[in-house]
This record gives structure tokens, sequence and C-alpha cells, in this order.
């Protein structure tokens, strides 16, 4: 159950760790951890399907770094897709009875299976987290999203798992049609009206648009994905104009994101120093720990320090991964899993 003064008590333990980590590195207040590999689709731009995907951590694991970790107030609980573990509903159960601060929990999906979906969420609609956000994976027409997504009928079970939870009425949960740009949905060159390169049947204003990376270590795909500039910037704003200004602090950041994304888009750099390793960091379905997901620099394995993500430094090579964050010597990424939390971190602050 929740409670006013509860909700109140989280967002506030949610801005001191935000604090924390401006005071110091190796203190996240998000972590990005992917709980399977598994995926019912094969996707062309992430390839985990390709290889052997690994099941993820076992229940036990999962509560050993929850109970290590109780001071995160963000958790972005990925994949693969969570829903396709038969436990899910267990995981999502000890993520919001585990953590006494977690203030937020987003989580994607494929949308392939909507009753696993909303089992899985049930435990946390009724937990005391204030904030709740589900995305499901839809990356454009029926006929696109069903080629990049490598499943006849995926684009159809997306948005029948989307219009279900929808359909769900609880204080601060929300779901999304999460569109990944890349070349592999959108044309070569700008033209015509960006509305047509949307999901079908979903409003605009219920997209959430991400930019597709490459990573060796997570997506394992090719280096050749990034989306056609203007074509992305033109479908960018469309989805700005039907989106209510509002003076939410998510909505205000993802503002934020998308005008340094533009910039991203054309120079390859949005311009702000990250912050992996002192506001997010990503752990690995097998529990190794990377500054995120595109930096394909292991620091090494979070048992090995006792589950705890505050005593990362005693893994090798941690500290030189933080100076090459901090330095810009990464590979200068834009995704919303460790910008969104850059952007927390830099509020009010220089890049």
């Amino acid at each position: 159950m929740r409670s006013c003064l509860e909700t109140a008590r989280r967002y506030a333990a949610l801005a001191a760790a935000v604090l924390r980590a401006r005071r110091a590195p190796f203190d996240p207040f998000k972590l990005t951890w992917i709980l399977t590999e598994r995926c019912q689709l094969t996707c062309g731009t992430c390839r985990l399907w390709a290889g052997t995907p690994h099941a993820g951590p076992s229940l036990e694991q999962i509560e050993a770094v929850l109970d290590a970790n109780r001071q995160l107030t963000w958790l972005n609980a990925s994949g693969g897709d969570l829903v396709e573990r038969p436990d899910a509903p267990a995981v999502l159960e000890r993520l919001v009875t585990r953590l006494p601060d977690l203030a937020l929990l987003d989580f994607p999906t494929a949308g392939q299976d909507t009753a696993a979906t909303l089992a899985a969420l049930e435990p946390a609609l009724d937990s005391p987290v204030p904030r709740l956000l589900v995305t499901v994976s839809l990356d454009g027409p029926d006929a696109v999203h069903d080629r990049v997504r490598g499943r006849r009928g995926a684009a159809a079970r997306a948005r029948a798992t989307l219009r279900a939870l929808q359909a769900v009425r609880r204080p601060g949960f929300a779901a999304y049609a999460g569109q990944t740009l890349s070349r592999l949905n959108l044309p070569p060159r700008a033209g015509g009206d960006p509305e047509a390169w949307l999901p079908e049947g979903v409003a605009a204003r219920d997209v959430h648009l991400n930019l597709a990376h490459h990573s060796t270590h997570y997506y394992r795909n090719s280096a050749d994905l990034a989306p056609p500039v203007e074509p992305a910037l033109a479908l960018v704003e469309r989805v700005a104009r039907a989106r209510r200004r509002s003076l939410s602090p998510v909505d205000l950041i993802e503002r934020r994101y998308w005008r340094l994304a533009e910039r991203f888009l054309r120079d390859g750099d949005a311009g702000q120093r990250c912050g992996a390793l002192r506001a997010s960091v990503f752990l690995a379905a097998d529990l190794t720990v990377y500054p995120c997901s595109i930096f394909d620099r292991p620091l090494g394995r979070l048992p090995h320090v006792g589950w705890s993500l505050r005593r990362l430094p005693e893994l090798p090579g941690a500290r030189e991964a933080l100076g090459l964050v901090e330095s810009r010597g990464c590979p200068r990424c834009w995704t919303p899993c460790e910008a969104f939390p850059t952007l927390l971190l830099r509020l009010g602050r220089p890049a």
C-alpha cells in the first residue's frame, strides 16, 4: 500500500542519492540490470538471440544483490525480456520489497505475452514504489516492426499488450510504446509525413523514442545501425508536438534529453560528461559489472565484492574505467539508460 508520506520519503531518498553521487563516485542511485537475455524475437537491432542467451541470475542471487544494495532508488529491470522468466512475478516481488527507498522502477518488454506481462507487473502495482514505467517495443508500422523484430504478428501482439497495460489504473503507473530509431525502420532521407513511421494504432503522445546503439558486450549487434539524421529529427519533432507540456521531472528531463540528442545525431557526441559509475551502473545477466550498456569494459563480477556496488573500487580496473568515462574516453553514447541519470546528476550544473 502507498501513502503520500511514503511517496514523499522515497522521492527525498532519490534526491539524497543524487547528491551523494555528485559528491563521490561508486555510489550509483540507478542500476540497469539484465535479469535475463531470453526473448521470443530475433531483432535486427539486438543479437542476444544469435548466441546462447543467459537465463539470468537465480532468485537467491537476486536477493543477495538487493540485500547488499538497499540504497538503490532507481532500477531498470531489463533483458532480453524479463517476462520470459517463468518466475518473473517472484522477481518483481523481490525488487519492490527488498529496496526500501526504491522510487522508480521501469522495465521494457517485447509485449509478446500479455498475460505474462500483467502477471509480472502485479507485485509492483501492489507495492509502495511511487513511479512504475513499462515500455512495449514497437518499432513502427506493423510490417516494419515485424521485419525488424524477425517475427510475423509481433506488432499486433505488442499492441495488444500495450492496450492491456494502458487499461491499468494505478497512480504513478504509465505504459508507453518504445520505438528504437535505426536505419532499419526509418527512410534514408526526410520527406513525407513522419506520422507514417510511427506504430499503427498508437497515439504519438504515447510513444517514447530511443536511438539504436552499438554494443559488443550487451546487444552484440553491428555498428552501422544509427538512424538517418534528418528523418530521426523529424520524427522526434512530431512526437514532441504531441506530448503535453508538463512540469514533471520526468518530462523535463526527457525534453532535455532530446534537445541534446539533436547534437548527438549530428556530431556523435551530446557534449555531456557521462554519469556512468557515479549516477548509474550496468549489471549483466551473469553478474559482471560494466560502466554502462555500451562501454565494453568489464570490471569484474559483483559477487567478488560481497555483492555491493559501493565496493566496486575493489574490482581491478574500476578506477581506470571511471577515469575514462569522466575524461570522455568512452564510446560517447546517448542511450536513455545512461543519459537520463546523467542529466539528473548534472541538473543545474554545466556539462
